[in-house]
């Protein structure tokens, strides 16, 4: 049922149209994806370490906004909720509660970044109204995930027209570009779209070329800044 909290920490946000602003990150444990392990490939999840539901630990609402306020006193940054899966199970009840109440309290406080993002894998179900912006994966083949993607996101993404929300696909090879045109045009999607090369598998410069052939709407290449700031580090 999962629920527990990995680690909270404050960087910067690492990709996608959010990129480079501060923020504090809420990490849960927990997640029932395995992306990238197939019978000849390893898993290429960033966060291995907090995929296990027992790798965190029991924080109550009150407890996660005050860690929050303690990174964010004047409630400048962006709050994003990631994994894990911040959206399986009793992680997706604790999330949308946090964010209803980072959105009261911000909104009187006349803040910026009154609505958390969420991070999630595209399995777990959206919702229409709740006041948060979403950064949704869609797992491609590459992933061997993808026969766990819920389609009605789309449906929901489109009706929520939050010109923030996102769709992220994380590319492994040419099958996977390809595979994503297909989405795109299957399901109609005119979202803010975020490729991303798998690291350390495909070269991001030819990934660029397949987006500068195909150009599909609205979509931008996202690396991965942190990494190239700190490596593959924890908390950053």
């Amino acid at each position: 049922m999962f629920g527990k909290v990995h680690e909270i920490y404050s960087s910067i946000s690492g990709e996608g149209i959010s990129q480079g602003i501060p923020t504090v990150f809420v990490r849960f444990a927990g997640c029932s994806l395995r992306c990238g392990k197939t019978q000849d490939r390893k898993l290429w999840c960033d966060t291995p370490y907090a995929l296990g539901p027992n790798q965190g630990e029991e924080n109550s609402i009150s407890e996660i906004l005050n860690q929050i306020k303690i990174l964010d006193p004047n409630q400048q940054y962006q709050i994003l909720c990631t994994g894990g899966e911040p959206l399986e199970g009793e992680n997706g009840k604790k999330t949308y509660v946090l964010a209803n109440e980072v959105f009261q309290i911000r909104t009187a406080n006349y803040r910026p970044y009154p609505r958390i993002r969420i991070e999630t894998n595209g399995k777990e179900k959206l919702s229409l109204n709740e006041p948060v912006v979403y950064t949704m994966d869609y797992k491609l083949p590459g992933s061997g995930m993808e026969s766990e993607m819920n389609f009605e996101n789309f449906f929901i993404l489109e009706k929520r027209h939050n010109s923030l929300d996102e769709i992220k696909f994380v590319v492994r090879d040419r099958i996977d570009f390809q595979r994503s045109l297909e989405v795109i045009s299957e399901n109609k999607i005119n979202l803010n779209l975020l490729y991303s090369p798998v690291h350390e598998e495909l070269d991001a410069r030819e990934l660029i070329e397949w987006l500068k052939k195909e150009t599909p709407p609205n979509a931008r290449l996202s690396l991965q800044l942190h990494k190239y700031l700190w490596g593959n580090q924890k908390g950053v």
